[in-house]
C-alpha cells in the first residue's frame, strides 16, 4: 500500500456531455484554518487535454484506421482487442462521418450513457469504451502531475438522482480505467504479477476513495464545509455569537447540458461540517442543449432564408457541424457582446455566416429563462410554505456562465445571498470540489489504515453517529425539577449527529463568569440529544463529571464505531458510559 503523502488526489466530474479532471494539493490542508464564510485556500488545478481545452467531450469512438487521429492527441494509443479508441472532438467527427445522431440527440452516445447501458446486449462494447475513456483521463492526470497511474487516488461526483447501481457502475468504470492505464505502462512480466496480486487481494488499495453528489462537491469547492471548531468551550457563553463562517441554508444551482438542477442543502448546527440535502428538483426543459438547439434553429432559419434552401436540420452531417459552431458561439457570448456563427460549406457547398448579438441571444433563450425562474422561485419557501432565507447561493454548470442567467439568479431572485468564492468558475466547480475532497481524505491520518478493500472487494462503509452528544454545567442542588430545562437550553454540542465514526475530540472546558471556584459547586452533565419525530429535540442526561478542583480542565471524548462512549478528564484513565 502506498503512503498517503506519495499519492496524487484527483477529482473527476463526469458530466452529461463534458468531463473535467482536477489535481488537488495535499500541502493546502496542513494547518489550514478559516475565519470567513468562504475560505481562501488555493484551488486545485484543472487539467487541460492535448488541444488545450480545460474540458473533454465525454464521447468515445472506434477508429479502425491506426493512422487516423494520430495528430488529434485524443487517442489512448492502446490496442484493445484490435480496436483503437478515440475521444472528445475526434469521436464527434467520427459520429458525423458515420451519419450517426448528434450528441444532443437521443439516444446519447456519451460516456454516462455507456455506463448506464453496460447491462444491455451491447454491454461488453459499452463497458470497454467507458473503461477506455477513464484510462484516457488517467493518462492526462499522470502527464500533468508527472506521476504513475498507481499513485492516483480519485473522488468522483454523481448526480443527486443517481441510483446505487449507477454509482457502483461509475466507480467500477473508473477503477478499471485507471487499472488499464497502469497495465499499459507495465511490461508483460510486471502485468502478470499485478494481476496475480489483485486476484489474491494482496496490498490492494482502491483508486476511487469516495463518491459525492454534485451539490456536495460545489459546497466543498467554495469551502462551505471548512469549519473552524473552537478548542476552548466556555460554559458561561451558552448562546454565543455565530462564527464568521456560519451559514444555515444554501442553494446550489447546477445548470448544465441536460437540465437545471436546484438543490437546497442545510447545515444542521454551527460547528458541524456535515451538510444534508433537503430538496432537489431538476427541469430538463432548461438544459444547455436546449439553448444550443434554439440557437441552431435560429441560425438554420436565417441561413435557409438567405440561401433559399431547406432541410438543413434534417441533414445529420450539417447538424453536427452547426451544433459544434453554436456551442462555441454560446461560450463566446458569455464573455463578448457579439459573435458570428460561421461554418464553411454547411449545406450544398454554401458557407454560413450569421452574426448574433447578446440581446438577440437573450431573446432566443427568454422562454428558457422564464422556466428557470419559475423553478427557482419555488425554493423561496419550503414545502410547508415557510419562507427560506438562503445564506449562500452557489452556481455550477456551463449555462451559469451566461450573463443573463447569472442576472436572474444573483440580482433578481437572490440579491442578498453570498455568492461564495469568486475565483471558482461555475463550469469547473464540481471537479474542483472533488479534488479538494480527495486531498482532504489523503491528508487525514486514518486514510492509510482504512482505505484498503475487504476481501470481497466491497468498498468500505462508514458508520455515522445517530444522535448528538454534548455537555452542560449543572449546579449541585438546583437540578431538582429543573434538570430537563437546564439540559435542553444550556447544552453545548460536542459530537454532532452524522459525524463519521469513530470520532475522538479533545476540548478545554472553562467558565468565564469571574468565579474561579465554579467547579466546587457544580458538575458537568453528559447529554444525549436527538430530534423527535414531531419536531423539537429530546435531551437525556446519560452521565456526569463530578466537581473538580481548579477553574479549567481538559475533556477528551471518544465514540467508537460500535457506539461506545469513553470520557477522559485531564489525561486520566478513560471511563466508558
Amino acid at each position: 500500500m502506498s503512503k498517503a503523502t506519495d499519492l496524487i488526489p484527483i477529482g473527476i466530474d463526469l458530466g452529461s456531455i463534458h468531463a473535467r479532471i482536477a489535481i488537488g494539493n495535499l500541502a493546502h490542508y496542513k494547518n489550514s484554518t478559516t475565519n470567513s464564510l468562504v475560505d481562501t485556500q488555493p484551488l486545485p488545478d484543472i487539467i487541460s487535454n492535448a488541444q488545450g481545452d480545460r474540458y473533454t467531450l465525454a464521447l468515445v469512438g472506434t477508429d479502425n484506421n491506426t493512422s487516423t487521429g494520430a495528430g488529434d492527441g485524443e487517442s489512448n494509443g492502446v490496442d484493445n482487442q484490435a480496436r483503437r479508441y478515440i475521444f472528445g472532438e475526434a469521436a464527434r467527427r467520427s459520429l458525423a462521418r458515420e451519419n450517426k445522431p448528434a450528441v444532443s440527440m437521443d439516444p446519447s452516445p456519451t460516456v454516462r450513457e455507456l455506463i448506464r447501458g453496460s447491462d444491455g446486449k451491447d454491454g461488453d462494447d459499452m463497458t470497454s469504451k467507458a473503461h477506455a475513456f477513464f484510462s484516457h483521463l488517467a493518462d492526462l492526470a499522470c502527464d500533468a502531475s508527472s506521476s504513475h497511474p498507481s499513485k492516483l487516488r480519485t473522488v468522483v461526483s454523481v448526480p443527486v438522482s443517481s441510483t446505487p447501481e449507477e454509482q457502483s457502475a461509475i466507480v467500477t468504470a473508473v477503477e478499471c480505467g485507471i487499472n488499464d492505464a497502469l497495465l499499459a505502462r507495465l511490461t508483460s512480466k510486471e502485468s502478470k504479477q499485478l494481476r496475480k496480486k489483485k486476484g489474491n487481494h494482496e496490498d490492494e488499495d482502491p483508486f476511487v476513495m469516495a463518491i459525492i453528489t454534485d451539490p456536495a462537491a460545489v459546497c466543498i469547492a467554495h469551502g462551505l464545509t471548512e469549519t473552524e471548531i473552537p478548542r476552548v468551550i466556555d460554559l458561561a457563553d451558552i448562546s454565543g455569537k455565530p462564527p464568521p463562517n456560519h451559514w444555515k441554508h444554501a442553494l446550489i444551482v447546477d445548470w448544465g447540458a441536460t437540465g437545471l438542477t436546484a438543490t437546497h442543502v442545510c447545515k444542521k448546527t454551527i460547528n458541524s461540517s456535515i451538510i444534508t440535502i433537503e430538496r432537489s428538483v431538476t427541469e430538463m426543459a432548461c438544459s444547455g442543449t436546449a439553448i444550443v438547439s434554439a440557437l441552431a434553429a435560429h441560425c438554420a432559419s436565417m441561413f435557409e432564408r438567405k440561401s433559399k434552401v431547406s432541410g438543413v436540420l434534417e441533414s445529420k452531417k450539417a447538424f453536427h457541424r452547426l451544433e459544434v459552431a453554436c456551442e462555441s458561439a454560446v461560450r463566446t457570448l458569455s464573455r463578448a457582446p457579439t459573435v458570428t456563427v460561421a461554418v464553411d460549406g454547411l449545406y450544398e457547398g454554401i458557407d454560413m455566416n450569421i452574426p448574433i448579438s447578446r440581446p438577440r441571444f437573450d431573446m432566443l433563450m427568454s422562454g428558457i429563462l422564464r422556466q428557470a425562474e419559475t423553478l427557482l422561485q419555488a425554493f423561496v419557501t419550503d414545502e410547508n410554505g415557510v419562507a427560506i432565507e438562503f445564506d449562500v447561493v452557489l452556481l455550477a454548470g456551463n449555462v451559469c456562465d451566461m450573463p443573463s442567467a447569472t442576472n436572474v439568479i444573483r440580482n433578481k431572485l437572490f440579491p442578498n445571498a453570498n455568492a461564495g468564492r469568486v475565483d471558482v468558475p461555475p463550469d469547473e466547480a464540481v471537479a474542483i470540489g472533488c479534488a479538494r475532497h480527495a486531498a482532504s481524505i489523503l491528508s487525514c491520518d486514518t486514510y492509510s489504515r482504512l482505505s484498503a478493500k475487504s476481501e470481497e472487494g466491497a468498498t468500505r462503509k462508514v458508520n455515522t453517529c445517530p444522535l448528538t452528544i454534548g455537555i452542560c454545567r449543572i449546579e449541585v442542588g438546583k437540578e431538582n425539577g429543573l434538570l430537563d430545562d437546564i439540559i435542553s437550553t444550556q447544552s453545548i454540542r460536542m459530537i454532532e449527529v452524522g459525524e463519521p465514526l469513530p470520532v475522538n475530540i479533545t476540548r478545554t472546558i472553562t467558565y468565564s463568569n469571574g468565579d474561579d471556584s465554579w467547579m466546587f459547586y457544580s458538575y458537568i452533565g453528559i447529554v444525549q440529544m436527538q430530534e423527535g419525530a414531531a419536531g423539537g429535540v429530546k435531551c437525556k442526561l446519560i452521565g456526569k463529571i463530578e466537581p473538580l478542583e481548579g477553574k479549567i480542565f481538559e475533556l477528551a471524548m471518544e465514540l467508537s464505531s460500535v457506539g461506545k462512549l469513553t470520557l477522559s478528564v485531564n489525561g486520566g484513565p478513560g471511563a466508558t458510559l
